[in-house]
């Protein structure tokens, strides 16, 4: 490719062969960004918004001079400062106070390897890792501190590290630990370490160490190391990537094709109340994606979680025919802030136990190249708790309801539930950081034990990536250091308290517009104690000024006037109550200026029956 490209680039919009000094061989741009990249705000939006020229921030090789780099970085100031004051639609606390920690911005640090070895590399805050890791211990009931000590009376103590990533990295390392867990996977030396060593002496490299390689069970019977993933039509979608990536099966893939035609859906796709299954199979039965939810219903606690007795038939299924299985649950779904039933759960498995034996307590077999054999015991199966927003404050609510100031059940889902064997939760969302981040945690008797060291870094590799955040500890050792129990149980209380008054003023508002129209319907929607409103779809410009997010989902409702069941397309709005909803006065801001609306263009223009195209709402279909 050629650097000599006449396409204006950069601030000055000069050609960019203009400004490529003599001998770098790069290329060029083939055509001019500014007609190829989306606008900021996009087209179609009106209102005093900052804009971004983009020109301003494109990079040529002679760099920006001082002036062209002030005016930019005012220009995103701008735009940054003016989205962060109005920001309602994603799981993000923006209510921060980190100003203090500005000093470390200049300073490389690292907590690469396991947190709980120093390594070699000193610039970590490993020993802040390892306080918060402790923190979270207490808060989901698990024993503590962590213990290097691998003798039986440590087994119990948990394991875990704060992710650079957010609960997506927590989700991708749980399904990591337990498919090798469950497929009977065991970490001894290479006994080919030596031979291999020969060879590279005598090649002249180097052997910076002995070589570790994952043992096999011995036992080869069929599905019996095949773990199988059962999670809910309202998992986050970095499980179900999560699951592609480790390459574990789905009960949905297994089912298509090893049992086609057993599943428990009938020809229409629909599970019958009255089924049987899979007492009773027949030959036509299709088999779900994902484990169904229990329906939209404002106000019901089931409302959006995973169907627990659904998901024993369907796990009862795959026992049967001898397979381990991974099973997924959520505290605080993506779209209804739902929680799954995790004591359900247990008790599921528990009276599974009684027809399964092996469930709880397996033992594998196996054998070292040598001829010698060995044991180890382990369960069956494997539960993972995706708590990415509830983790952090269902503790605190927790607190507070066992002193009655509060009354709604909350929900369980920590170490104290006996099935339990990972939990992962995020920092950025009800706590609050400038960047992802978050907390994973299992037992060590669950933990795929590495080797002792990993080369150079002087500390074992038991973590996702290598180089780790350091900076993320800090900032939640800094928020806990400054937020006592108590503290954090008012900050709990006062996020429901939003989202209470969220969907309290959003009902106001509906009762209010029907007494001009008696058709209007907001689609109103809120789980118990859960941070998420949704309700239907605002008009563009109110949408990006609040970041209000949007999901296309179809809708079974009844008609008040036939009292029958249809089904139609729907785009629905939600919010989430984070602290800062409430501290920047947002829920007050964002009815006023709904209100507002509705008077001046009408309610069908605030709440707009075209979005992105598509009517909204789609025709309606007839549920037989």
């Amino acid at each position: 490719m050629s650097n000599k490209s006449n396409i204006p680039y950069g601030p000055s919009q000069k050609p960019w062969a203009e400004q490529t000094p003599k001998g770098a061989e790069v290329t060029g741009p083939i055509e001019n960004p500014l007609g190829v990249y989306e606008e900021t705000p996009p087209p179609g939006i009106e209102g005093d918004f900052p804009k971004i020229d983009y020109k301003k921030f494109e990079i040529p090789p002679t760099g920006l001079t001082k002036r062209q780099y002030m005016d930019a970085m005012a220009e995103l100031e701008r735009f940054i400062k003016t989205q962060h004051i109005n920001f309602t639609g994603f799981q993000v606390n923006e209510n921060l106070d980190f100003q203090s920690l500005s000093w470390l911005l200049d300073i490389h640090t690292n907590n690469v390897g396991d947190p709980f070895t120093g390594g070699i590399l000193t610039l970590n805050s490993k020993f802040c890792e390892r306080a918060v890791m402790d923190y979270f211990a207490a808060l989901w009931q698990a024993d503590w501190p962590h213990n290097k000590n691998l003798s039986g009376q440590y087994q119990n103590r948990y394991w875990g590290y704060v992710l650079t990533m957010g609960s997506t990295e927590g989700n991708l390392y749980a399904l990591y630990n337990a498919r090798n867990y469950l497929a009977g996977g065991i970490l001894m030396e290479d006994p080919e370490t030596e031979n291999k060593k020969a060879a590279l002496l005598k090649r002249r490299k180097h052997v910076p160490e002995k070589k570790f390689v994952m043992l096999d069970p011995l036992d080869t019977e069929e599905n019996k190391y095949t773990p199988i993933a059962f999670f809910s039509e309202d998992t986050h979608y970095s499980v179900i990537k999560s699951v592609s990536i480790v390459g574990l099966t789905t009960f949905s893939q297994e089912g298509n094709k090893k049992y086609s035609g057993q599943g428990p859906l009938n020809k229409d796709g629909i599970w019958p109340d009255d089924s049987k299954w899979p007492d009773e199979i027949h030959d036509s039965g299709k088999w779900p994606d994902e484990v169904p939810s229990h329906d939209i219903n404002d106000g019901d606690p089931k409302s959006g979680t995973i169907n627990v007795d659904k998901l024993k038939k369907l796990v009862r299924f795959f026992l049967e025919r001898g397979y381990p299985i991974l099973t997924v649950c959520n505290m605080g779904s993506t779209w209804k802030g739902a929680y799954d039933d995790v004591p359900a759960v247990n008790e599921m498995l528990e009276e599974l136990g009684k027809e399964y034996p092996d469930l709880w307590e397996r033992s594998v077999e196996y054998q070292t190249p040598d001829g010698k054999t060995f044991h180890d015991k382990r369960r069956r199966f494997w539960v993972h708790v995706d708590g990415a927003l509830g983790g952090a404050y269902l503790p605190f609510l927790k607190m507070a309801k066992n002193r009655n100031e509060i009354e709604e059940p909350v929900p369980e889902f920590d170490f104290s539930i006996e099935a339990v064997m990972s939990i992962c939760c995020s920092m950025h969302k009800w706590i609050g950081g400038p960047w992802p981040g978050g907390v994973f945690m299992t037992r060590k008797k669950y933990q795929l034990q590495p080797p002792e060291t990993a080369g150079y870094i002087g500390s074992p590799d038991t973590t996702v990536g290598g180089s780790r955040n350091a900076f993320s500890p800090i900032l939640l050792w800094v928020y806990f250091a400054r937020m006592s129990y108590e503290d954090n149980m008012k900050k709990a209380i006062y996020t429901e308290k939003v989202a209470a008054r969220l969907r309290e003023k959003l009902q106001k508002l509906e009762d209010e517009l029907k007494e001009q129209d008696p058709t209007v319907d907001l689609w109103l929607h809120r789980s118990p104690l859960s941070l998420s409103v949704s309700f239907r779809m605002v008009e563009p410009n109110i949408t990006y000024k609040y970041t209000v997010d949007s999901e296309r989902m179809t809708t079974p409702y009844e008609d008040q006037s036939d009292k029958k069941m249809y089904s139609e397309e729907r785009t629905y709005a939600h919010i989430y109550a984070m602290e800062s909803l409430g501290k920047f006065e947002i829920v007050d801001r964002f009815i006023k200026e709904l209100r507002d609306y509705c008077k001046e263009h009408g309610w069908r223009k605030a709440f707009p029956e075209t979005v992105d195209g598509k009517p909204n709402p789609g025709p309606r279909t007839p549920i037989e």
